[in-house]
C-alpha cells in the first residue's frame, strides 16, 4: 500500500513539529511511504520580500532581511541538537550562498526569478526534515523533486507533462520504495524542459503529492494540517466552524476554486482520475479521525460551507463608445488578465460593463489597468471582501451580509457569492 504525506511548512517551524511530524512518519514505515515537505513558516512570503528587494536595489534592506533568514534556518537547526548539526548548516550556508548570487543577478525573466528564488524554502526544509529522519535512524532517500515532476516553463504557474513525469518517477522512486526506503522530496518546485526551476502555484505542495500519488498509483494521499481536518469554514474567522467529515472530490474542487485554503485548487483533479482517496489529517491529534475525500456525494449539502476572502479589489471596465462589452472586447480583457498572471475570482457581464474582482496586488493591478486604459474606462475599488456559501442553509448569507455594504452578487442552485464592505459607523 503506497501513500503519500505531505507536511506543511507551518507544521514544520520549530522542532515540536518536526519531531511529531517524525512521529507520524515512524507509524508507517514499514509501508512504502513517499513525503513531501513545504518551506518552513513563512519562508517563502520572506524569499518573495528578497526578491523585490533586489529589483529595487535596496541593497541595504535586502542585506538585513537575508540575514535575518538565514538566522531563522540556523536558529532552526541549532534547536534540533543533532549529532552532526556542522555538516546540516554547511550544507544550509552553502544554499543561501547560492540565493544570494541569485539576488546579485536575476534572470531577466522576471517570473523565471521568482521561481528560481522562492524554491530555495523548500531546498532548505527538504535537507532539514531528511537530516533530522536520516540521523533518528529512519531509512529515508532525499530526491529533489526539480529530479521528478517535469513541467513546460509557465513559470510561477508551470503545468506539469504528465506523460515524462510518471516515467521518471517510475525510473527513481519505485525501486527505492521496494527497497523499503521513505522517499522524501519537496513540494511546489519542478523543472521546465529546459531545464529551468518552475514552481507549480503558491501552496503548490499539494498538488506536488497529488502528482507523486498519481504517477505511482498511490493508495492514499494524507494532507497533514493544524486543524481537526477539512473545516466549513475557517476557524481562525468563524467561532463556529465544524468539521467535515467526507466530502466528494466535486465538492472540494468547489470549495477550492471559490478559495477555500485547506486544499489547492489543481489537487483534487489527478487524485479523482484514478481515484485515489484524500485525507485531510490532524497533526496534532493523528489518531483522531480526518476527513475523508472520494468520489461520494451523498453527505455533499449536509452541512453550509463559507469561504470569505479579503483584500479583493473589484474593477469595472467599460468600452469608450458605449458599445455592447462583447466578445472581441472581452478577449482583450482576458488576454490582459492572462498575461499578467491575475487570477479572476469573480466576474459579472452586463450590456456595457464588465466587472472582475481579484486578491490585491498593486503591482498586477496597474499593470492590467495601463494595458486597458486606452481602449476601456476603468474605475476600481479596493479593500473588499468576497464571501462566497455553499448549500446555504436560508440564514448563513443573511447572518453574515448584514450591515455590509454590497458591491456585486451572484448566485446559482448551489452557491451564492456577495462581495462587500462593512458599513463604517
Amino acid at each position: 500500500m503506497i501513500r503519500v504525506f505531505k507536511f506543511g511548512g507551518a507544521l514544520l517551524k520549530d522542532v515540536r513539529g518536526i519531531r511529531q511530524m517524525a512521529s507520524i512518519v515512524h507509524e508507517f514505515k514499514c509501508e512504502p511511504l513517499v513525503v513531501v515537505v513545504s518551506a518552513v513558516g513563512k519562508t517563502t512570503n520572506a524569499l518573495e520580500n528578497l526578491l523585490s528587494l533586489a529589483r529595487k536595489n535596496q541593497t541595504t534592506a535586502l542585506q538585513q532581511a537575508y540575514f535575518a533568514l538565514k538566522g531563522e534556518h540556523v536558529r532552526l537547526i541549532r534547536s534540533l541538537e543533532l549529532k552532526d548539526e556542522r555538516t546540516l548548516l554547511h550544507q544550509i550556508e552553502e544554499d543561501f550562498y547560492s540565493l544570494w548570487q541569485m539576488l546579485e543577478k536575476l534572470p531577466k525573466n522576471s517570473f523565471s526569478a521568482y521561481d528560481s528564488v522562492v524554491s530555495f524554502g523548500e531546498l532548505f526544509s527538504g535537507k532539514i526534515a531528511a537530516f533530522w529522519l536520516k540521523e533518528k535512524q529512519f531509512p529515508v532517500k532525499l530526491t529533489d523533486a526539480r529530479q521528478l515532476i517535469a513541467t513546460d516553463e509557465n513559470f510561477t504557474q508551470a503545468n506539469v507533462n504528465w506523460a515524462y513525469t510518471k516515467k521518471i518517477i517510475d525510473a527513481r522512486l519505485v525501486s527505492e520504495l521496494h527497497r523499503g526506503n521513505i522517499v522524501l522530496t519537496q513540494g511546489f518546485i519542478a523543472a521546465g524542459h529546459k531545464g529551468h526551476i518552475t514552481t507549480l502555484g503558491r501552496e503548490g505542495s499539494d498538488f506536488s503529492a497529488a502528482v507523486l500519488a498519481y504517477a505511482l498509483q498511490a493508495d492514499e494521499v494524507c494532507i497533514w494540517k493544524d486543524v481537526p481536518g477539512l473545516m466549513n469554514c475557517d476557524p481562525r474567522v468563524f467561532s463556529d466552524a465544524v468539521k467535515l467529515p467526507h466530502v466528494s472530490y466535486n465538492e472540494a474542487i468547489e470549495l477550492a476554486f471559490y478559495g477555500a485554503s485547506v486544499i489547492h485548487p489543481k489537487t483534487l483533479q489527478p487524485l479523482q482520475k484514478i481515484g485515489v482517496p484524500l485525507k485531510v489529517c490532524a497533526f496534532y491529534a493523528p489518531e483522531t479521525s480526518p476527513t475523508l475525500i472520494d468520489a461520494g456525494e451523498e453527505n455533499d449539502a449536509d452541512i453550509p460551507k463559507i469561504i470569505l476572502k479579503e483584500h479583493q479589489t473589484l474593477l469595472s471596465i467599460s468600452s469608450r463608445d458605449l458599445s455592447f462589452m462583447a466578445e472581441e472586447n472581452l478577449k482583450t480583457v482576458f488576454s490582459a488578465f492572462s498575461r499578467h498572471k491575475i487570477h479572476i475570482n469573480l466576474m459579472q457581464n452586463s450590456a456595457v460593463s464588465f466587472s472582475v474582482c481579484f486578491d490585491e496586488n498593486p503591482e498586477k493591478c496597474e499593470a492590467v489597468i495601463e494595458s486597458l486604459k486606452d481602449e476601456f474606462v476603468l474605475k476600481y475599488n479596493e479593500g473588499l471582501q468576497l464571501l462566497t456559501v455553499r448549500h446555504d442553509d436560508g440564514k448563513m448569507l443573511q447572518k453574515f451580509t448584514h450591515h455590509k455594504q454590497i458591491f456585486l452578487s451572484q448566485k446559482n442552485r448551489t452557491t451564492q457569492q456577495v462581495l462587500m464592505r462593512p458599513v463604517k459607523e
